[in-house]
């Protein structure tokens, strides 16, 4: 069975997505099974449910490249590891990138320009007043297409912003290199993403107090969340035990 684009996006608007939506979107293209236009017809599908109003987010993290060997960073050229759609997504007309070394994000639809400016200037890339705290200020949905919450980076700021201490000991340089070859220095605490991998013994609490929901889209078993609501759930259960994502018990 081939997909269409319409049956994509009956799919998220089921799921909850709606016109004016800032939406984050990790995803598996090869979960969703074969869609009209490929790639380009999941963007299309999310570009018209969300409509120009919204904002189209999509992780465009390049840490695995950008490293203390090869520290230089460009918006433009350096490819990111979290999936194919995200990387065809921050080559598309129009979509504007975050100029962070580690965990950029790339945006597309309405202040995407203002929405990822600024963030190589921030010690951390999960700082609050960072794009991905932008997020937060926004009202997000993060939408897992067929990964599960050990995929969603939105839990390393929560970790962050509730005290874990998840940060690395001493910053790393890094280099931000525009067209021209200038390069400018940059020093970045970086997240461990040590307890990432923990990350789903948070799924039945979030799905207890509904901040997140089990969806599908195309074949993908995929999960609807809400930032903000994720963030109050789990605020306090991090500051209470900081080892909540590090321990299995």
């Amino acid at each position: 069975m081939i997909y269409s684009v319409e049956h994509i996006k009956k799919d998220l608007t089921a799921a909850g997505i709606r016109a004016g939506d800032t939406l984050l979107v990790h995803s598996s293209m090869k979960s969703i099974g074969a869609v009209e236009g490929r790639a380009d017809g999941v963007f299309t599908a999310l570009m018209e449910v969300i409509t120009e109003d919204g904002l189209l987010v999509f992780p465009t993290l390049s840490d695995k490249f950008v490293t203390n060997q090869t520290p230089d960073f460009n918006i433009k050229n350096t490819p990111c590891w979290t999936g194919i759609l995200p990387e065809l997504f921050r080559q598309k007309e129009n979509v504007y990138r975050s100029a962070h070394p580690f965990h950029s994000l790339a945006a597309w639809g309405r202040g995407a320009a203002e929405f990822v400016a600024g963030h190589d200037s921030f010690e951390t890339a999960f700082d609050r007043e960072s794009p991905w705290g932008r997020l937060l200020d926004r009202n997000a949905k993060v939408l897992l297409i067929g990964v599960g919450l050990t995929s969603a980076t939105f839990l390393h700021p929560v970790e962050q912003w509730s005290g874990v201490p998840v940060l690395s000991d001493k910053p790393e340089l890094r280099y931000i290199v525009d067209d021209a070859g200038n390069r400018t220095p940059r020093t970045i605490y970086w997240h461990t993403g040590a307890h990432s991998e923990n990350y789903f013994r948070a799924e039945p609490l979030l799905l207890k107090h509904g901040a997140i929901k089990k969806v599908r889209i195309g074949d993908a078993a995929s999960i609807l969340m809400n930032c903000r609501e994720t963030y109050q759930i789990l605020k306090p259960i991090l500051e209470e035990n900081p080892l909540f994502f590090a321990q299995l018990s």
